[in-house]
């Protein structure tokens, strides 16, 4: 799904209509969608917030399980005409659109034909600011059946203590193939 398949449509419960959904509260650190941030009607400015769990189908109208207002924490908010900047400044164009898999923001679309993965975010309130460019691989996320034969805990991420056990358990060449661009080597095969 995507953004905009959640932006400016009404709310409902129990077929009532009770808002309209403005944009979206995620967690920068793990990407994950928190709350649909929504008012009363299509205006600028968000009146209320619900739990994207409460979420029970999305079509021509959002249809909630049960209506429990909440307060926001700890998210940022997106929502389509938001600009994105690089670490140094630099404009990167204005969200077209966002990409969201499996209950969290996974690529940012802009109007430069560009499109950014969601961990390189950095800040976002209203502007999106992108990390710095982090030695490959480190920083990236690890895809989950090539960390349970890598290592027990772990944040999700490559960080040195992680390469640092893949080399000695000799996985390095698997966890170096399971990332992108890597990744899609997969794909091509006949």
């Amino acid at each position: 799904m995507f953004l905009s398949d959640y932006l400016s449509k009404p709310i409902l419960v129990a077929k009532e209509q009770r808002g309209v959904c403005l944009g979206i509260g995620f967690s920068v650190k793990t990407q994950a969608v928190k709350y649909l941030l929504c008012a009363p009607t299509i205006q600028k400015k968000t009146d209320f917030a619900v739990a994207f769990s409460a979420v029970k189908s999305v079509e021509d109208c959002i249809t909630l399980q049960r209506m429990r207002a909440v307060l926001p924490t700890n998210c940022a908010r997106i929502s389509i005409g938001n600009p994105i900047y690089s670490y140094e400044g630099d404009f990167l164009g204005k969200i077209t659109d966002a990409e969201i898999k499996d209950g969290a923001l996974f690529r940012l679309f802009t109007d430069r034909d560009e499109s950014f993965p969601a961990s390189s975010i950095f800040a976002c309130n209203d502007a999106v600011i992108l990390r710095k460019n982090q030695p490959y691989p480190l920083g990236q996320r690890v895809p989950a059946p090539v960390l349970c034969h890598i290592c027990d805990k772990t944040d999700g991420f490559i960080t040195r203590p992680l390469l640092r056990t893949a080399i000695s358990k000799g996985a390095l060449i698997k966890l170096t193939l399971s990332l992108p661009p890597f990744s899609l080597i997969d794909e091509f095969k006949p």
